[in-house]
C-alpha cells in the first residue's frame, strides 16, 4: 500500500576539503510490496527552481538501495554496501559514467515510516570526486 508521507532528507556531500549540506522538507509517497520498501519525491522545485526532477528510492530485502532520478536530471545509481557499482548520470551538459561505492547502508523502516542512512563515495576513472551521506526521516501525514 502506497500512502502520502512528510520526508526529511539531510544530505552531505564532501569534495576534496569542503563540505556541503542540503537540508529539505517534502511531501512524498512511501509504501511496501513483496518486502521492498518504495520512497518517491519531487525535489526539482525545491530550491526555487523550475526544473522539474523526480527521485525514488527502493530499498531492497538485501540490503541495496535503487536511487532512480528522472527529469531534467537523470541517474539510476544502486547501492549496496561494500560493493562498487557503475551507473549513468544524465545532466543537461550530457552523461557521465560514475563509480558508486556503498559504504555504509542501515534502514529501519514499518509501514508507518523511519529513517535510513546511506553513505558512499562517487568516482570518476576509479578516483573518488565525492564522499556522501544522505539521511532520510520518513513520517505520516496527520
Amino acid at each position: 500500500m502506497i500512502k502520502d508521507v512528510i520526508i526529511d532528507i539531510k544530505g552531505v556531500q564532501g569534495i576534496d576539503s569542503e563540505t556541503d549540506t542540503i537540508e529539505f522538507t517534502t511531501d512524498g509517497r512511501f509504501g511496501i510490496n513483496n518486502g521492498e520498501y518504495y520512497i518517491a519525491y519531487d525535489e526539482g522545485q525545491i530550491f526555487g527552481g523550475n526544473d522539474s526532477v523526480k527521485t525514488k528510492l527502493f530499498i531492497k530485502p538485501d540490503d541495496t538501495v535503487l536511487l532512480q532520478r528522472s527529469g531534467t536530471l537523470s541517474s539510476k545509481m544502486l547501492i549496496e554496501k561494500g560493493k562498487r557499482n557503475t551507473c549513468f548520470y544524465s545532466t543537461p551538459a550530457g552523461e557521465l559514467v560514475i563509480g558508486i561505492f556503498g559504504e555504509a547502508l542501515d534502514y529501519d523502516l514499518t509501514e508507518k515510516g523511519g529513517r535510513i542512512n546511506l553513505k558512499y563515495t562517487i568516482d570518476s576513472d576509479l578516483r573518488v570526486i565525492s564522499r556522501n551521506s544522505v539521511n532520510i526521516s520518513i513520517r505520516e501525514v496527520n
